[in-house]
């Protein structure tokens, strides 16, 4: 025989009011997926009920049956059903529910029934006289940064004006609805939110919970809120009160710390494995000169040996840079024609680039000198190629560039290059690719970022090209938009105004 849960309403009975609970059964359904969410309890002793429920009326719903009836496993017509009792002692005196969340909200919708339950034991049990203590505001306890407080029975939420500044509302006027601070929550930590919120509705010490805050340019904040009950003289809860604490910048910092720390750990492994290359190298690179004595000039084979040789050059001047890495050395500098160092390394990077892209080379004449490490711009220009060509699986254009440019055009007007005044000359790798948004050009010279999927790629190259330039002197700017391919540009001091 299936049982009921009726909802009281006759005139004997008083109703008690939760505005609380009521927006979040609404949030609880609508986050896990469920048909229904409904809390229905009364106290057989003081006549007092309390339903909240979501959609209207859900709380009448006819269940198949309950936990005591010889199951856990509860059937509605649209899926399984969450129960939870309500108790006063040892008592039943009603049941929180969940009808038909999804499979993939089963747990978080187990957890939040039974916060739910727990919630109503407490307000139940413990009724008010109408007269609150004096005692200590509990939002000197609690509140840190941007005070808030949410009126059980009403369900009006007021906010600080700190809280709302983080909230990222605009207005003059303060608003009263909880919607101002959930509907920013992050989908993914919305039912967190609202199990922590329920927690504290019935714990004696404050609740710690950490989320995300979506704003309205869609930017992504980390906040901390602390929530505790406020009560009455007879230890009912009468609000919520706490603060919200953006922690952003400190998540950010342990990132950097950790990143930092990874790094550390690759210079360690840096260093030894350049010392081994090195080795091999040298064993590489004295049989090749060996072997091109016994080769004439003309000879195909002596073409295939130089490339060897040159590539051996090239490895070499890797392991020096690994060695960079590790000892935080300023690239030895000197004074060289950009375009020379480029038409010099010209033979490898097309040997690099094969069939799979069409190489331009852009060289302006009268282009003058500038200061730099001819073996660091072969090696820039190698990790910036490599990079071009992973951006276009497809084929397409790489074209390398040089220019000259002053002051006045250094980076774009919106993020301008923080360089010294003078003149620069300018190498840039552009390709034809996908192209990048904002979000990923922010990130692209940093540690351990990549867009390749794990396992295909380090994140190192574009961060070691960044640290190079800036440890000579110059600096690097990447202008990109999606669809319309990447540009990565190297500005280099001219020779007159770099600083020995």
């Amino acid at each position: 025989m299936a049982r009921r849960i009726h909802r009281v309403s006759s005139t004997g009975t008083r109703r008690l009011r939760s505005g609380l609970l009521d927006v979040l059964v609404e949030r609880i359904a609508r986050s896990t997926n469920s048909s229904a969410v409904f809390v229905n309890a009364e106290s057989p002793e003081t006549g007092v009920s309390l339903v909240s429920e979501f959609p209207v009326a859900a709380a009448s719903i006819q269940l198949d049956r309950y936990p005591s009836d010889g199951g856990a496993d509860s059937r509605w017509p649209d899926g399984q059903v969450v129960t939870t009792p309500v108790r006063l002692g040892e008592e039943v005196v009603g049941w929180a529910a969940a009808v038909g969340p999804t499979l993939d909200h089963d747990k978080e919708a187990e957890q939040l029934v039974t916060l739910l339950a727990r919630c109503a034991s407490v307000l139940l049990g413990r009724q008010s006289t109408g007269r609150c203590a004096e005692q200590r505001p509990r939002w000197e306890d609690v509140a840190r940064d941007g005070y808030w407080e949410w009126d059980f029975e009403q369900g009006v939420m007021r906010f600080s004006r700190r809280s709302l500044a983080l909230l990222d509302h605009q207005g003059v006027e303060r608003p009263t609805r909880p919607e101002v601070w959930l509907d920013h929550v992050h989908p993914d930590d919305r039912a967190g939110v609202y199990a922590a919120l329920l927690t504290a509705a019935i714990s004696p010490d404050p609740v710690d919970h950490e989320h995300r805050v979506v704003r309205r340019d869609g930017s992504i904040r980390s906040v901390i809120v602390r929530a505790g009950a406020d009560q009455d003289d007879t230890g009912r809860p009468i609000r919520l009160v706490g603060w919200l604490c953006d922690v952003s910048r400190l998540r950010r910092l342990e990132v950097d710390l950790r990143n930092a720390q990874m790094l550390a750990d690759v210079g360690r492994v840096a260093a030894g494995a350049a010392h081994d290359f090195n080795n091999f190298l040298t064993v590489i690179r004295g049989n090749t000169e060996l072997a091109l004595g016994f080769v004439a000039p003309d000879n195909a084979v002596a073409e295939n040996l130089e490339l060897i040789k040159h590539a051996a050059a090239g490895a070499t001047t890797l392991t020096k840079q690994l060695l960079t890495v590790r000892r935080r050395q300023t690239p030895v500098q000197t004074i060289i024609d950009l375009n020379e160092a480029v038409t010099g390394a010209e033979r490898t990077l097309r040997s690099l680039v094969g069939n799979r892209a069409n190489l331009v080379l852009e060289l302006r004449s009268g282009l003058g000198l500038v200061r730099a490490d001819a073996a660091q711009v072969h090696r820039l220009l190698i990790n910036l190629v490599v990079n071009a060509l992973d951006a276009m699986p497809e084929g397409g254009t790489l074209t390398v560039a040089t220019d000259s440019t002053t002051q006045k055009t250094l980076g774009s007007p919106a993020k301008p290059l923080l360089l010294p005044r003078g003149d620069y000359a300018t190498l840039s790798v552009r390709d034809t690719g996908a192209g990048m948004n904002e979000a990923t050009r922010s990130h692209v010279f940093e540690p351990f970022f990549s867009t390749k999927p794990s396992g295909q790629g380090t994140g190192l190259g574009l961060w070691i090209v960044r640290d190079i330039m800036e440890r000579s002197g110059g600096a690097i700017d990447v202008r990109s938009t999606p669809g319309a391919g990447a540009e990565f540009v190297m500005y280099f001091p001219a020779a007159e105004n770099a600083v020995i």
